[in-house]
């Protein structure tokens, strides 16, 4: 394969490689080339010089090889803004092993790696990082997710990885007669313990990922300082969320959004994230959007908070409502609402489609807006019974001061 590039040294901009079962990387030398993907191969290694003959690459995805450290090929990549070792049997990573990027390196995917040993200052000089992708690592004793983005002022996404089994290096298998593979116990976590702490202040969006997860525990967006927080379950096994799971939510929050629709199909229950009518109430929470197309939730009072949070929704956000127009809408609320309004109308609408894709699994999975409408009437005020009280108070302070 050494000679399959020949004639596109100079304008070979994407490369991709990926489950070919390579055992070793061909020749490169095309100093045009931004992208290189050699996924889901046989290596052990990545020579060092190949940097040499790849001088402007952007993103290199090295994920589920046969890696056991860090390749040295990337303190000599000064353009590489994007890396995933993700699924490399790579043991331990220290406070030099991604130090060669650490001033363009703006992507990161470090999940599902077989570590035994995590510095927490390996992330402490990628001041650009803006997202990455990481796992708990069951085998580090006491890992703290907060402690090791201290220093990653920067990072506006993370997508936490629920822990697989290890991975098992591949080179010598082909030779070897196939074995079944014996099942590892992976340790399960509610993440307690590696959420405690407080989140970057510019950290505004957190996936939690894998069939792993079968429940997260109420402190989790406990360290969130943005005032935007977008949160997805991907591919979970969570039935449901405790219900102060919102309630415990960083101080500095007050917009939330949720993406719950994919393949999370044993999701039953949902509490009411919001603790306000509208927008932008001191210290409460508003849903800005809901995503659960998909799921067969269990229709009872607990969700009964969608219908009545809808039109409010409705009211407060979607642009083609007269509220968002009138000449006597304050003009600090409406510069706050259009921070909200990347939402089209026809966003608007997807977002309602995508309710009526929900259905009740106790109700012959009948649609959920249907039933919500005919069944249960029991509105906002059953999941969030604390939502009446700042609107209460404002009122009885009004009606003192015009008495006196």
């Amino acid at each position: 394969m050494g000679k399959a590039f020949i004639g596109l040294e100079n304008s070979l901009i994407e490369l991709r490689l990926t489950n070919v079962s390579l055992t070793a990387v061909p020749e490169i030398s095309n100093p045009s080339l931004r992208v290189l993907k050699i996924s889901h191969n046989d290596l052990p290694s990545i020579p060092p010089e190949l940097a040499a003959n790849m001088s402007s690459l952007r993103e290199l995805d090295l994920s589920e090889n046969d890696l056991t450290y860090v390749p040295l090929i990337t303190h000599s990549l000064h353009n590489l803004k994007s890396l995933s070792l993700s699924g490399n049997p790579i043991t331990s990573m220290t406070n030099t092993s991604l130090l060669g990027a650490a001033d363009t390196l703006e992507h990161l995917d470090i999940a599902n790696l077989n570590l035994n040993g995590f510095e927490n200052g390996v992330l402490n000089k990628l001041h650009f990082l803006r997202t990455l992708k990481i796992s708990t690592y069951p085998n580090i004793q006491h890992f703290n997710i907060p402690r090791v983005l201290e220093n990653a002022h920067n990072l506006r996404e993370l997508w936490i990885e629920a822990p697989k089994p290890p991975s098992q290096p591949r080179s010598d298998t082909a030779a070897a007669a196939p074995k079944t593979p014996k099942p590892v116990s992976i340790p399960t976590s509610d993440m307690r313990r590696e959420m405690e702490g407080m989140l970057p202040q510019k950290l505004k969006s957190i996936t939690f990922s894998g069939s792993g997860f079968n429940r997260l525990a109420d402190n989790v967006l406990k360290g969130i300082q943005s005032v935007y927080l977008h949160l997805s379950l991907y591919n979970t096994s969570i039935v449901d969320l405790p219900s102060n799971f919102f309630k415990n939510i960083g101080k500095a929050v007050r917009n939330i959004s949720l993406d719950l629709e994919y393949s999370n199909d044993q999701l039953k229950a949902l509490p009411n994230p919001n603790s306000a009518h509208y927008l932008h109430l001191p210290e409460h929470v508003f849903l800005t959007d809901l995503h659960i197309s998909g799921n067969s939730l269990s229709c009872d009072c607990e969700i009964g908070w969608i219908e009545f949070w809808q039109r409010k929704r409705r009211q407060y956000i979607c642009p083609a409502h007269p509220w968002t127009e009138s000449s006597s809408f304050n003009s600090h609320h409406r510069h706050l609402v259009s921070s909200l309004m990347t939402h089209s109308s026809d966003d608007c609408e997807d977002s309602a489609d995508d309710l009526r894709e929900a259905t009740c699994s106790n109700k012959k999975d009948e649609n959920l807006l249907e039933v919500l409408k005919r069944d249960l009437e029991c509105g906002w005020g059953s999941a969030a019974p604390k939502l009446g009280i700042v609107p209460g108070i404002a009122f009885v302070s009004v009606f003192v001061v015009l008495l006196i």
